[in-house]
């Protein structure tokens, strides 16, 4: 997938009026691959290129910073999730006041025609755009008609008849509603850190973990054990993730580490990327260390029933 991060950049030349859908697709949940795929399957009846637009930083951060939301998804995560559904270009247009204060039409004219020369676009029903968010479907449908593109709603998506949502699904994030959570983002969820060195106590209970230093706008699972995919070195491996204090050892501070099952992994100062697939158990505080390490060996075999590894690897 080819990003490009300046939209002073685009070449709308070389875009021959191509499908473009717009949106801050956090998390990249059901409802936005719903998004996604139209726009792909649109590009390829029109033989057109499929143009994600996308923001960074969260518009929330730049509107109203004291009510901005977690990410499900940093930007890195993001453009792996978009990248992966067959999106070719992805346009990453930086959130600022400029950008904030830019009127829908306005939106209209200086991106979607001048710069990206639009042929068609595709949103989800419940979109806006533009200052105070008041570019809606209705506007864009007059815009499509005074600038020469159409225009195709996608419905929105349903789970347990709420409508899924990126707000829905970070409260239910928080709320320890692991299992609803990917069920609604329709893969496992994103973690990604930077590995650090901690204490060694991991090694020394035969558990040695990484300790990731996570993006502090990225919103965290619920305190807990997870089952977990590791990406590194280009491969995957099962892994398990614990989020939370080290009450055993008095610190109280929330912590992020990984132990990646059967694999000896000596990492510093390097990026590391989970796939968080399942929730294992709540946080416990014991009594020493042998008791942590007992706890840990009970919660290896149920990760590794989970992932179908057998007891000998």
């Amino acid at each position: 997938m080819r990003v490009c991060f300046d939209i002073r950049k685009v070449d709308f030349q070389a875009y021959h009026r191509p499908v473009v859908t717009l949106g801050t697709f956090d998390g990249v949940h059901l409802g936005h691959q719903a998004i996604i795929s139209r726009l792909m399957d649109r590009s390829r009846e029109r033989g057109k290129t499929g143009v994600v637009v996308t923001y960074q930083p969260h518009p929330q951060s730049v509107v109203a910073p004291q009510d901005a939301p977690g990410l499900l998804t940093t930007i890195e995560e993001k453009l792996r999730l978009l990248g992966s559904l067959g999106v070719g270009e992805t346009v990453v247009m930086t959130f600022d006041e400029e950008l904030r204060n830019c009127s829908a039409d306005e939106f209209v004219e200086r991106i979607l025609v001048e710069k990206l020369n639009i042929g068609s676009l595709v949103v989800g029903e419940d979109h806006a755009f533009g200052r105070d968010r008041s570019g809606r479907t209705d506007l864009l449908k007059s815009s499509g008609l005074a600038h020469g593109f159409d225009l195709e709603v996608v419905p929105a998506l349903d789970s347990g008849g709420t409508r899924i949502s990126s707000t829905r699904i970070r409260r239910e994030l928080s709320a320890g509603e692991f299992a609803q959570v990917t069920g609604m983002l329709g893969h496992p969820y994103p973690l990604s850190g930077t590995v650090t060195r901690g204490r060694g106590r991991g090694r020394d209970l035969g558990y040695p973990t990484l300790n990731l230093k996570i993006p502090p706008d990225k919103l965290l699972p619920q305190d807990g054990v997870y089952g977990v995919k590791v990406r590194w070195e280009k491969r995957e491996h099962p892994g398990m993730l614990y989020v939370g204090p080290r009450s055993t050892f008095g610190e109280e501070a929330r912590s992020v580490e990984v132990h990646v099952l059967g694999r000896k992994v000596e990492v510093t100062d390097a990026g590391v990327e989970l796939w968080v697939e399942r929730w294992v158990r709540k946080p416990k505080r014991f009594p020493d260390a042998e008791g942590l390490r007992l706890q840990l060996k009970s919660d290896e075999k149920r990760i590794k029933e989970m992932f179908g590894i057998s007891r000998s690897n």
